[in-house]
C-alpha cells in the first residue's frame, strides 16, 4: 500500500488567506509555464541553488484561489522570521517529496532486479 500526502500551506497575503497545495496540479501549471527551465528550476533547488527563487516560482504555480505572478507573490511576501520559517517548511516538504519518490523508484528497481534473479 501506498500512502500518499498532499502537502498545503496557508498564507495570509494582505489579510486574504490562500492555500499553496504541492500537488500534480501544481506541478503540471509550473511545467506548462516553465516548459524545460523548470527541470533545470529543480535540480538547482536540489542543489541548494537560487532556492528562494525556485519557492517563489513553485508557489506561484500552486495557489487554489488564484494565479499569482513571481513577481507579485515575492512582494506580498516579508523578509522576516515567520515568513523564513514557512519557507523552510515548504522547502523540507518539497525536498522530502522529491526523495521519496527517488526512494521509492531505487526500490522498486532492486526488488524488479532481485525478482529477475529468483
Amino acid at each position: 500500500m501506498i500512502n500518499i500526502e498532499v502537502r498545503e500551506f496557508k498564507i495570509r497575503l494582505n489579510g486574504k488567506e490562500y492555500t499553496f497545495r504541492l500537488d500534480f496540479r501544481a506541478l503540471i501549471k509550473f511545467e506548462k509555464k516553465y516548459g524545460k527551465d523548470g527541470l533545470i528550476l529543480f535540480n538547482n533547488f536540489l542543489k541548494g541553488e537560487d532556492v528562494y527563487d525556485s519557492i517563489i516560482k513553485i508557489l506561484s504555480c500552486s495557489c487554489e484561489e488564484r494565479e499569482f505572478e513571481e513577481t507579485e507573490l515575492a512582494r506580498l511576501l516579508s523578509f522576516d522570521f515567520q515568513t523564513m520559517q514557512l519557507m523552510d517548511k515548504i522547502t523540507f516538504a518539497l525536498v522530502e517529496g522529491m526523495i521519496t519518490k527517488t526512494e521509492g523508484k531505487a526500490q522498486k528497481n532492486e526488488q524488479a532486479s532481485q525478482n529477475k534473479n529468483i
